[in-house]
């Protein structure tokens, strides 16, 4: 069995090793580089978020660079800013780890004045009460997105409960991926914790029973989407925990009949926002996060990787999103008044040391 561990940060030493071999390609006669006046904006973001062409594409339009730098998991994302590897102006944050990252001083108050496109957020998108940290607003969706149950389809039938993945005929078959933060509430779901987010210590308890159970069940965890899509087209996954819908239709793109249900115990729900840091409270970035939710920006987004953007299913339809792709997202379900109550929004976890702790544990194989 191989446990991921996540992808790690760049260390100093390669950073300056890789300033280094830049320095001297930009010193190569006939080797050109638009410079820009201002500094650039450096981005923590995930897979399918922003292709390098649209940053491009909205530097040269703007004079101001946009550097995108992928990330693989909430926990690296909080990491990477304290390894001095990277420095950023902007992060997607998931409603959950908001608190904890203003805590650290990672972020700053978000000032929503400088976003008129905020008017664009579907009003299905109950966002406002899980940005407000300490009764300041720290961050505005750029996406949202459900953590469903995942399945092979020619070989599962429609499972309805997180239970199938402790099922037997599945053992060595699962898969996860390497988030504590993300995966942590869906345990304490199939638990039966009365709320995932305020674990008792008799809920703690379940959870490692769980997680422990769960173990022998895994051969591969998953480092990121597209590792993920890895592990489930080559076979060695058929069930799993999916860190994001647009995994399902990555397979779907290769011929594979992978397919996705929301369990009866609840579907862990992220949202994930846009945060500012210090170096990032400028009004250049401001303007690059206003026109990331412009109904143009936000469509081409949806069209592109079939995540659920912010836009209503009226404006993504105005803005040209096919019906072909709003079928394979959850926006047209969302139209549906009892579709939010089957979820559960990601929130502050009552201590997130222990259940790191926890994770750890079970990932070394110690618990």
């Amino acid at each position: 069995m191989t446990f991921h561990t996540g992808i790690s940060a760049p260390s100093r030493r390669g950073v300056m090793k890789g300033m280094g071999a830049a320095a001297a390609v930009l010193a190569t006669p006939g080797v050109l580089r638009r410079a820009y006046a201002q500094d650039p904006i450096v981005l923590l973001t995930w897979e399918t978020y922003h292709d390098p062409a649209w940053c491009k594409e909205w530097s040269e339009a703007n004079g101001v660079e946009v550097k995108p730098v992928v990330i693989g998991s909430v926990d690296e994302l909080f990491s990477q800013p304290f390894s001095g590897a990277v420095q950023p102006d902007i992060m997607y944050i998931e409603t959950g780890s908001l608190p904890r990252f203003k805590e650290a001083g990672l972020i700053v108050p978000f000032d929503t004045s400088k976003v008129p496109n905020i008017k664009n957020i579907t009003p299905n998108l109950a966002w406002k009460k899980y940005t407000d940290v300490g009764g300041e607003v720290v961050g505005v969706p750029y996406n949202w997105g459900t953590q469903p149950l995942m399945y092979n389809a020619d070989l599962i039938k429609s499972p309805d409960s997180w239970a199938a993945l402790w099922d037997e005929q599945y053992r060595g078959k699962v898969n996860i991926f390497d988030d504590c933060t993300i995966v942590f509430p869906m345990i304490a779901l199939y638990a039966g914790a009365k709320d995932p987010f305020n674990l008792t210590d008799a809920d703690f308890a379940k959870c490692e029973d769980a997680l422990r159970a769960l173990r022998p069940q895994i051969r591969t965890i998953a480092r990121g989407f597209d590792d993920a899509v890895t592990i489930y087209a080559a076979g060695d996954a058929v069930i799993g925990y999916c860190q994001n819908i647009a995994v399902v239709t990555s397979l779907q793109d290769k011929g594979k009949n992978f397919a996705y249900s929301l369990p009866k115990e609840g579907t862990p729900t992220w949202i994930d926002c846009t945060g500012v840091s210090k170096k990032g409270n400028r009004d250049i970035v401001y303007k690059f996060i206003n026109d990331n939710l412009s109904t143009k920006w936000q469509a081409r987004f949806i069209e592109s990787s079939t995540n659920n953007g912010v836009l209503d299913l009226s404006e993504a339809k105005a803005g040209g999103v096919t019906e072909k792709t709003l079928a394979r997202t959850n926006i047209p379900d969302s139209q549906a008044g009892d579709f939010w109550d089957k979820l559960v929004i990601l929130q502050k976890p009552e201590d997130f040391e222990r259940r790191l702790q926890i994770w750890n544990d079970f990932k070394a194989g110690t618990l």
